[in-house]
């Protein structure tokens, strides 16, 4: 009995990590979702042309599909990534529209690092970020707002974990 109330307990606690709410596009009239996405394309932007040197194949295509799709039509997005900071940092290539929150995509979060505690949680919510757990299949609950991002005609990005 002791170890069904702990996991409650714990299945609780991460609930209210997680703070769904603030990943809602509404959320204070979208102004927090705003600033965020123009702070982290600023940087993103600055990493890209000034301190890396980035190619990116297809981007012409990537930019029609990401802007110019019609409505409610969805984008699934699946790409490697070798570090937690390769999604931001690949979104600062030239031409790229970074400062517009409605376009950025939801990407899939490992939720031990990114939902930590409130305040991460709610900074990576505003994001547009779903935390995943790992190990946790895809039966958890959070791969069913993962569907919904995408049956919403929204744009959720996956990516995997490249292994040396």
């Amino acid at each position: 009995m002791e170890a069904s109330a702990d996991a409650g307990a714990a299945a609780a606690a991460a609930a209210a990590r997680t703070l769904r709410w603030a990943g809602r596009a509404g959320h204070l009239g979208g102004f927090p979702r705003a600033a965020v996405f123009a702070a982290v394309g600023a940087f993103a932007k600055a990493y890209a042309s000034l301190l890396n040197t980035t190619t990116v194949h297809n981007a012409d295509a990537l930019l029609r599909l990401v802007s110019a799709r019609p409505p409610g039509t969805p984008l699934l997005t699946v790409s490697n990534h070798m570090s937690t900071v390769d999604d931001p940092l690949m979104w600062g290539f030239k031409g790229f529209p970074i400062s517009d929150a409605k376009l950025g995509r939801w990407v899939l979060t490992a939720e031990d690092i990114c939902f930590r505690n409130v305040v991460m949680s709610y900074m990576f919510r505003l994001g547009k970020c779903v935390p995943i757990t790992r190990g946790g299949g895809i039966y958890q609950e959070h791969m069913n707002e993962a569907l919904d991002v995408l049956i919403n005609g929204d744009w959720p990005k996956m990516m995997s974990q490249l292994e040396d």
